[in-house]
């Protein structure tokens, strides 16, 4: 096959056969000058043909088994043509889709010079493959010679070496979608037989069409859907859901390699003030712009993403020492000090860094403890001043306290239990006499652990 030009306007080189499956038949094999004159005499004098009747049994029950297949369309419409040219007394054919106002896409085309006969007629807005789009009708031009019907198109082509043209519309219902284009290099009509088979298949390729495209537009919903699920909807960055997915992953491969995963907490300083004094417009068009500076200054391989609000988080992998991570901090606060020059004003801010890693102590942590580690280390870059970045300070986690066992949680780590004389809401209010402070309670103090002593056990007498 030859370049052919698919939905998204994109296109691809093929080589005649090259996309064609081991599952197909065999096509009718031409002779040593290319023609097909097998097939020509395949097709009796009153253009009935048992072979024809065949070979279109065997094309049509295998459009059959694809419809209900995902086998690739531009696959099924290469093998196409392939098997019209095989099949009929043609030598070249090209399907081809036409929409309004657009120029015609040519999806497949059994050689190059079926591409050439469609580009031209494109290129002079002349030709049977239009004409057959817009009356509905099918086309047929025995002669180029002697036909009159398309006085810019016949000259470039018979120039080609086209002398016979045949297409077919494709369509649906009242719909016209394209046109089924059969070429020859020798003037000649087709019999009704042939012309018959052409536009079965023509109908056949049009039904293929409609119903791959229903699969490709269900397949796009999918995956939109998919991507909407795991993206930021204001920045297209991944969300919490996939950078947690991303850092397990991370995590993983550190481990195997001996390296250093990091999450750098990014947090943007006063964003709030710029929605009070600009509105949340213009607080959008900040966390768009600041996340696309962002992105220019992350290595290949590591994972940008927004959390919420003004949060973004960082997964660099394959770090080598805890330097590589707080250089990587340091680049991206200073970017983020450079002013910004939105639409609406000039707004310059500052950001805090987190960063907590993980490899070698710590690297039994989950992606949510790293992050939530990180997050605590901004947090203390942002009671500092801003514009700075802290590392977390906890390289292996503290197990929670088990409330439903004091006991082992004692024998593993002792507490402090202060007692707070009860008191009623008639009494005096209790006083706090620590440092000469001379601050008032207002109110009972219940006590933050209740501790019920047996009765021999006498509380120690209260300091003088």
């Amino acid at each position: 096959m030859t370049r052919t030009d698919l939905k998204d306007g994109g296109s691809t080189d093929r080589t005649e056969g090259a996309s064609r499956s081991a599952a197909w038949p065999p096509l009718v094999p031409r002779q040593a000058d290319g023609s097909t004159r097998a097939a020509e005499r395949a097709v009796d004098g009153d253009g009935t043909s048992d072979h024809l009747e065949r070979r279109l049994s065997e094309v049509l029950r295998n459009f059959a088994y694809t419809m209900g297949t995902d086998f690739p369309i531009q696959a099924i419409l290469d093998h196409l043509v392939g098997q019209i040219v095989a099949m009929l007394p043609v030598t070249a054919a090209g399907v081809s889709l036409i929409a309004p106002d657009a120029e015609p896409r040519y999806i497949a085309a059994s050689d190059d010079a079926a591409l050439r006969y469609e580009r031209v007629q494109t290129e002079l807005g002349e030709g049977p493959c239009l004409l057959a789009y817009r009356s509905g009708n099918s086309v047929g031009v025995p002669d180029l010679r002697i036909d009159d019907r398309f006085p810019r198109f016949s000259p470039r082509a018979l120039q080609a070496g086209l002398r016979a043209v045949f297409t077919f519309p494709l369509r649906h219902e009242q719909q016209p979608l394209g046109a089924l284009d059969l070429y020859r290099d020798s003037p000649g009509p087709l019999s009704a037989a042939a012309k018959d088979a052409a536009q079965t298949l023509a109908d056949v390729a049009a039904a293929y069409l409609l119903n791959a495209q229903a699969r490709l537009d269900l397949q796009q919903a999918g995956d939109r859907a998919r991507q909407q699920s795991l993206h930021d909807a204001l920045t297209g960055l991944p969300n919490r859901t996939l950078i947690l997915d991303r850092l397990q992953h991370a995590c993983l491969r550190n481990r195997r390699s001996k390296k250093i995963c990091a999450v750098l907490f990014i947090d943007l300083d006063g964003l709030k003030s710029v929605n009070d004094a600009h509105g949340h417009a213009v607080g959008d068009e900040l966390l768009v712009v600041a996340a696309r500076r962002l992105t220019g200054l992350i290595r290949p391989g590591d994972t940008l993403g927004r959390l919420a609000g003004d949060e973004f988080v960082v997964v660099c992998e394959d770090l080598h020492d805890l330097q590589d991570a707080t250089s990587i901090g340091s680049r991206l606060l200073a970017a983020l000090a450079r002013p910004f020059l939105l639409s609406a004003a000039e707004i310059a801010i500052t950001a805090s860094v987190g960063i907590a890693q993980t490899g070698g102590p710590g690297s039994n942590q989950t992606p949510e403890q790293l992050v939530g580690d990180a997050d605590s280390a901004m947090y203390q870059a942002k009671r500092s001043g801003g514009t700075s970045s802290k590392f977390s300070t906890r390289i292996s986690r503290t197990f929670p306290v088990d409330r439903t066992n004091w006991k082992g949680t004692c024998a593993e780590r002792p507490i402090a239990v202060n007692r707070i004389p009860p008191t009623s809401p008639s009494s005096t209010p209790p006083t706090d006499t620590s440092a000469g402070s001379k601050r008032c309670c207002a109110g009972p103090i219940p006590p933050a652990v209740r501790f019920h002593p047996p009765p021999s056990f006498r509380w120690p007498k209260s300091p003088a």
